[in-house]
């Protein structure tokens, strides 16, 4: 695949699930070479419905290199303000310390929770103005070790 002229470039909204393992795999095996290690491994927190066992939120994120990130967190609004919210990001960090990871990342909007990381030792790294004007996107992070 030398000449780069001829290479077909393709975007798109719907990426099969092929085309991303592609993508994740090629990335996964740079930084095993360079890195000298791949220990990237998933990270979910499930709260469930008692009578249903549907999952109805949690934590979904990630491990890798020392580091935990937090990709998506969701609670339903009765679920929140009774601490549970709390106790699920401390089970996260809690399981990124047992796998090595000595600092953590994520993402937040300010009309989702940077002020609830922030009670839970969170520190502002980014802030970064967003679309539509008046909207913030905060990168935070924590030393867990």
């Amino acid at each position: 695949m030398a000449n780069h002229a001829e290479t077909n470039i393709t975007l798109t909204d719907a990426p099969s699930d092929d085309e991303l393992a592609v993508i994740t795999e090629g990335l996964r095996a740079y930084n095993e070479a360079q890195a000298g290690v791949s220990d990237s491994r998933a990270l979910a927190i499930l709260v469930r419905n008692p009578e249903t066992q549907n999952v109805v939120g949690g934590l979904w994120g990630r491990t890798s290199l020392g580091l935990l990130r937090v990709e998506r967190f969701f609670l339903p609004e009765d679920l929140r303000r009774g601490g549970l919210g709390s106790r699920i990001l401390a089970m996260a960090e809690e399981e990124a310390r047992r796998r090595g990871c000595t600092r953590a990342v994520l993402s937040t909007i300010h009309f989702q929770a940077p002020g609830f990381y922030a009670k839970q030792g969170w520190e502002v790294a980014a802030r970064i103005e967003c679309e539509p004007p008046g909207h913030t996107r905060f990168h935070m992070t924590k030393k867990l070790s």
